[in-house]
């Protein structure tokens, strides 16, 4: 039985690009499927391959000879001796011997197969095939044939080893593809595999961050705790029902920012100086969910820590003709060394750098500028 895979988190477009390949027991994307899915039945490939062969063969030797109907009819008729040299050499002899660089074994192999293939398939000519075309010359004795190997060699064996090195480079692109195909899949149960760990350690973080938000305004009974709750349970009815997904609208990240902001301002009362910009030319610009919430998230987590002064946080969301632009800026901690410490701290900046690099390739700039006063992080995406 092939082996099941759990194709559920990858996205529709990826599921449209999968199917099951029999004979490797993998799943393969493929961008075109009903290619793929011929070359998926080995043994009608096998067929249709020597199908071809014998009818450009047996063309080929109307051009210089007899008919076509004679030459196909004695192309059949060493069809067998075909087969037979093709699969010992493309499927014991190069694999036995050629691959694992035992080169002796393998010459002395090659050599001795194709002899003994030669002299069956001149014995086969000469007693069988002739006969049936009407061709009635001397029989020569067996013994004779074998003792001609130079009029075997000339003659035999190059009709009978022609298919099988086209077989072999077949086999060997073939072969190429499927492993190119396999690791592109290897490579993505890997990425989404990481992406779900990173994103299950960033929701408990979240979580427990704004769980102490709360803790602190029920602790002294303040009236905004039942709005932080609201806040909090549309957060996790976001980060648990809706961003399951490979993207999200932008719109709905800036809402879980909003939110986030709201609670963090609910917190901070009037002791914060916060400001939110957003321009989005398409509001149906899809993003990686859970990526720029971590940078506000740390925004507010090194840069209200510790502060004697009034906090500063601004956050710019930008996003024109697919190209995304996102500046967020904390005022820095009165306390250097602690704002020194916590600039090292956190996994959040270790996640968003990870899922950057697996989401946005090649496809994103992270930077950040730091100063005495203030801490600015700009974050570029080509989506």
């Amino acid at each position: 039985m092939p082996e099941s895979r759990d194709i559920s988190t990858f996205s529709k477009t990826d599921k449209e690009e999968i199917y099951f390949v029999e004979n490797t027991n993998s799943y393969l994307p493929t961008n075109n499927y009903y290619i793929d899915t011929f070359l998926s039945y080995r043994i009608l490939n096998h067929v249709i391959f020597w199908i071809i062969t014998i009818l450009i063969t047996s063309y080929q030797g109307s051009l210089f000879g007899g008919t076509f109907t004679d030459n196909l009819l004695n192309m059949l008729i060493l069809l067998p001796v075909q087969i037979l040299v093709a699969y010992l050499l493309v499927y014991w002899q190069i694999p036995r011997w050629a691959f694992l660089k035992k080169w002796i074994p393998f010459i002395i192999s090659v050599i001795v197969a194709a002899y003994l293939a030669a002299v069956l398939a001149r014995v086969i000519t000469i007693y069988i095939a002739e006969p049936l075309i009407g061709i009635d010359d001397i029989k020569v004795p067996i013994w004779e044939i074998m003792a001609d190997p130079i009029n075997l060699l000339k003659v035999y064996v190059v009709i009978l080893y022609i298919p099988a090195f086209i077989l072999f480079l077949i086999k060997m692109t073939k072969e190429r593809f499927m492993n190119a195909q396999r690791l592109t899949v290897l490579r993505k149960e890997k990425q989404t595999a990481e992406l779900n760990f990173l994103k299950a350690q960033m929701n408990p973080h979240f979580l427990f961050n704004t769980l102490n938000n709360i803790y602190a305004l029920a602790k002294n009974k303040s009236e905004q705790t039942p709005e932080m709750i609201m806040k909090l349970a549309e957060i996790l009815d976001y980060t648990i029902y809706e961003c399951n997904g490979d993207k999200v609208d932008i719109n709905q990240e800036w809402g879980l920012i909003e939110n986030y902001v709201d609670l963090e301002a609910l917190r901070y009362n009037k002791e914060l100086d916060l400001s939110l910009e957003k321009e989005i030319d398409d509001e149906n610009t899809q993003i990686a969910p859970l990526i720029l919430i971590t940078i506000v998230e740390n925004a507010f987590k090194f840069g209200l820590a510790n502060s004697r002064q009034v906090p500063k946080i601004n956050i710019k969301l930008k996003v024109k003709d697919k190209q995304l632009d996102f500046e967020v800026t904390n005022s820095r901690s009165v306390n250097k060394t602690q704002s020194k410490k916590n600039s090292k701290k956190g996994i959040g900046v270790t996640n968003i750098e990870r899922q950057l690099s697996l989401q946005y390739p090649e496809k994103h700039t992270l930077k950040s500028i730091e100063s005495e006063e203030q801490f600015k992080v700009n974050l570029s995406i080509t989506l």
